[in-house]
């Protein structure tokens, strides 16, 4: 392209319309570049808001302002870096040949002329079919969003919520509403668990206890078939019954903004989301898209997928600048990491659930393990709970999740990295993992992970942390005391310490045996031994630190 001044124009004044701009000011000074934006308030961190409802962060002015400081306005980025941006300007029409974009702002409707058009338009909430605006119905997307809600708590109108939707942002308001407020709170949810598109049964039912010991109502396998709303309040008609509220918030997802993209004849993948290249080009010349309204290969399956984050959108800004500059850079195919605080528990997971895997073709197998996110007789050290996905025709592992008190982020951004390099189970037991009792134990949980994985491919066989132990023959390997803390229920439970099983295998049933311990480990060496033994054994993965934290409490 070399350094023939260009005419770069960007609809969408967010991480990736404002992340290209900066970036191709800073290495193309001479060029213009200007920025439409449809709100007048733009380029403020979206993800904090929740945080800011909870009480986490005290103001949301914060959310505009740089680590210094300063406003991101249109005078920060005139002056700073010198980019134009013009806020409460819409684009209405693109006409490609011409390569012009008709804008229409405070100052009536004109034309810009472009060698570059970027498309960084976002993604808009996704709404409830059949339901009417009213002030008690309410999205959660952007600032304006935000305040109401707030109001209303500090003023004591809002003490029910409803919250359509258990996703990642569904979780974060169920959290601010109730432990900073108060609000009595129902989660409403359609699929089977809380987070659904993320985790595994076995995970999000932890998650739903979890939820459900912090106060908030949990409805899961419930659809939405009605919500009605007056000055009184709000009532939500979902499968079985009804739930009345003050505030009901519709958090479902978003769904990308494509209009200009369609005007304009370009191509949509699958999801709805404009097709881009791993330069970010659409399918028409000179037109390039970016952020929330493009899909992207996934890296485990190579199917488009729609993942609205700020993590990557940033990331498409960057590279699409290099790119515009001539400096020959690629996206490439994305893990979909990603993590969400739920009250005092991390939840975070990458690549595929064993459904999303399926539907995609494999035939997968999960492993499970109960672990801690550092020495276990470290004084701080606390519980996670990882789950992972693999092809066991290939060992290519497909996707990890994990929960916890403990740091669980730090496992699923190794993961991701593995996995965006098409990694086997032996890979993730060779990683080298900074150790030290505060921060790890010697053999990090996510190894743990890959050798309970290998293991059942030997034929050390685990069952589901919430398998059914009505009519198994269980032998509990556990100590009293772990015994006593958390009882088993089952057909038959034989106790035997670990340390004797070896010398007293003859004193088990002749039936098969579930061997069950507190995180798994244990009960999976017994298995293998009873095996080499000629017994038919498995365990319960994960064991009965999993299992009472995803079992409802009356089981």
């Amino acid at each position: 392209m070399g350094d023939v001044e260009k005419r770069i124009v960007i609809v969408g004044a967010s991480a990736a319309g404002l992340r290209c701009a900066c970036r191709l000011a800073r290495i193309q000074p001479g060029w213009k570049i200007t920025v439409v934006e449809a709100e007048n308030v733009f380029s403020y961190g979206a993800c904090g808001m929740p945080y800011v409802l909870s009480g986490d962060i005290e103001e949301l002015a914060v959310l505009r302002r740089t680590a210094y400081g300063r406003v991101r306005d249109e005078d920060f980025f005139s002056g700073a870096k010198s980019v134009d941006v013009r806020s409460a300007t819409r684009a209405v029409d693109v006409d490609v040949e011409r390569r012009t974009l008709i804008v229409e702002g405070p100052d009536g409707r004109e034309e810009l002329d472009w060698d570059e058009l970027v498309l960084a338009t976002g993604a808009s909430p996704r709404q409830l079919p059949k339901v009417e605006e009213h002030s008690r119905v309410r999205v959660f997307h952007s600032l304006d969003d935000v305040k109401p809600l707030k109001q209303g708590l500090m003023r004591g109108e809002i003490g029910e919520v409803a919250i359509v939707g258990a996703g990642l942002v569904g979780c974060e308001l169920a959290e601010a509403f109730a432990s900073l407020w108060g609000a009595d709170v129902t989660l409403i949810e359609a699929g089977p668990t809380p987070l659904p598109d993320l985790l595994e049964p076995e995970l999000g039912a932890a998650i739903q206890r979890h939820l459900e010991e912090n106060d908030v109502r949990v409805l899961v396998n419930s659809k939405v078939e009605a919500i009605e709303a007056d000055d009184y309040g709000v009532r939500i008609s979902v499968t079985g019954e009804q739930v009345a509220a003050d505030m009901v918030v519709v958090a479902i997802g978003v769904r990308p903004k494509v209009g200009l993209a369609k005007a304009a004849g370009i191509d949509l993948g699958t999801t709805g989301a404009i097709v881009v290249d791993e330069t970010m080009a659409t399918s028409k010349p000179h037109i390039w898209a970016a952020g929330d309204c493009v899909e992207t290969p996934s890296a485990v399956t190579g199917n488009g997928v729609h993942l609205p984050l700020g993590s990557l959108a940033n990331r498409q800004g960057r590279v699409l600048a290099n790119v515009l500059a001539g400096r020959g850079d690629r996206f490439p195919a994305v893990t979909g990491a990603m993590a969400v605080k739920v009250f005092d528990w991390n939840v975070a997971s990458v690549g595929c659930s064993a459904w999303a895997a399926r539907e995609a073709g494999y035939d997968v197998k999960t492993a499970f393990v109960t672990g801690e996110d550092c020495a276990h007789y470290w004084p701080e050290a606390k519980l996670i709970l990882l789950a992972m996905v693999y092809d066991p025709s290939t060992r290519k592992v497909l996707g990890v999740q994990g929960a916890g008190e403990g740091e669980v982020a730090k496992r699923i951004d190794a993961a991701s990295l593995l996995i965006g390099a098409q990694a086997r189970l032996d890979a993730f037991t060779r990683v080298e993992n900074a150790y030290a009792p505060p921060y790890a134990p010697a053999v990090d949980s996510l190894m743990v992970l890959a050798c309970a994985a290998e293991n059942q491919e030997d034929g050390v066989i685990g069952i589901g942390p919430m398998a059914d132990l009505d009519d198994a023959v269980v032998l509990d390997v556990r100590i009293d005391e772990e015994r006593e803390e958390r009882p088993i229920a089952a057909l038959q439970v034989v106790e035997i310490e670990f340390e004797e099983v070896s010398v007293r295998i003859d004193e088990l049933p002749e039936q098969p045996i579930t061997v069950v311990c507190a995180h798994g480990t244990r009960s999976a060496e017994i298995v293998r031994r009873l095996c080499a033994a000629g017994r038919e054994a498995r365990y319960l993965a994960g064991g009965m630190s999993w299992r009472v934290r995803a079992l409802p409490k009356n089981e």
